[in-house]
């Protein structure tokens, strides 16, 4: 399995970053929603509501969605959140395929500091880092 490097993920939210300014203050978002919240409204039709990848949108996909509370245990006991984040942004690079959309719209509200796994402090849609806590905590 590839993996994406501190690096691109450096690129793709600065990328993220410098689009910000280009969406349209009038754009859909709610700063308030939870992580729980904005699974349900975004990951569950495929993921399923419990996050184990059987939800009803599943049967029209080229690939499987992947059982998000395993993402520990596929990664040798540790949550490789930078990856995480970087996936469910959409970012395109190693290990960006199948059906899986980008979430880049859900960005478009308030940012906070992400510190990646190597101390770089990036700022980042809350939404995104509300779902990556919310995938964190789901795992077995």
């Amino acid at each position: 399995m590839k993996t994406i490097t501190t690096e691109a993920l450096v690129l793709a939210l600065a990328a993220m970053a410098g689009l910000a300014g280009c969406v349209d203050e009038t754009a859909r978002r709610d700063d308030s929603k939870s992580g729980s919240m904005l699974f349900a409204e975004n990951c569950a039709a495929c993921h399923g509501a419990n996050a184990r990848g059987h939800g009803d949108a599943e049967s029209g996909l080229e690939q499987a969605p992947a059982d998000l509370t395993l993402i520990s245990e596929r990664n040798g006991g540790t949550f490789p959140a930078d990856d995480v984040l970087a996936k469910v942004h959409g970012y395109g690079g190693p290990g960006h395929f199948g059906d899986m959309p980008d979430f880049e719209d859900i960005g478009a509200g308030k940012k906070v500091m992400w510190e990646t796994q190597n101390g770089q402090k990036i700022a980042t849609p809350r939404a995104l880092v509300e779902i990556v806590g919310y995938l964190e905590g789901l795992q077995r």
